[in-house]
């Protein structure tokens, strides 16, 4: 069986763009242990991290979802948008999930691109 020199070059390309080209989280002391034990906000741990969040925001930008996962952990709510656009949720104050909701809480929305990486970040 004989495979032609496209298709090998583009097993390689699409290899390298997904593995080589992973930009590292740089995100200093941010404490994404605590964040993550802090699921939908309920321990107002988050709320209290907000400062070091708008710290690490830039750094965030331009990560993929693998990278955004290692440090935030799974998101809380996720969805899948028009051209393959993905949004991540975080809860910053605690969700309706949690014993005492917060009336409006707010959240980290995180937009990815079709590729899965990250190209707007909000908190609302």
């Amino acid at each position: 069986m004989k495979i032609s020199k496209l298709v090998v070059i583009s097993l390689f390309s699409v290899l390298f763009l997904t593995t080589g080209c992973t930009k590292k989280a740089d995100v200093g002391d941010f404490d994404s242990e605590k964040w993550i034990g802090d699921q939908n906000g309920c321990m107002n741990q988050r709320a209290e991290m907000i400062e070091d969040l708008i710290k690490i925001k830039p750094n965030l930008l331009a990560l993929y979802q693998k990278s955004i996962i290692k440090v935030l952990g799974k998101p809380e709510a996720e969805e899948l948008y028009e051209r393959s656009q993905t949004y991540y949720w975080y809860y910053i104050d605690p969700s309706p999930k949690c014993n005492q909701p917060s009336e409006n809480p707010r959240k980290l929305s995180i937009r990815f691109t079709a590729l899965g990486i990250a190209n707007e970040i909000d908190i609302k």
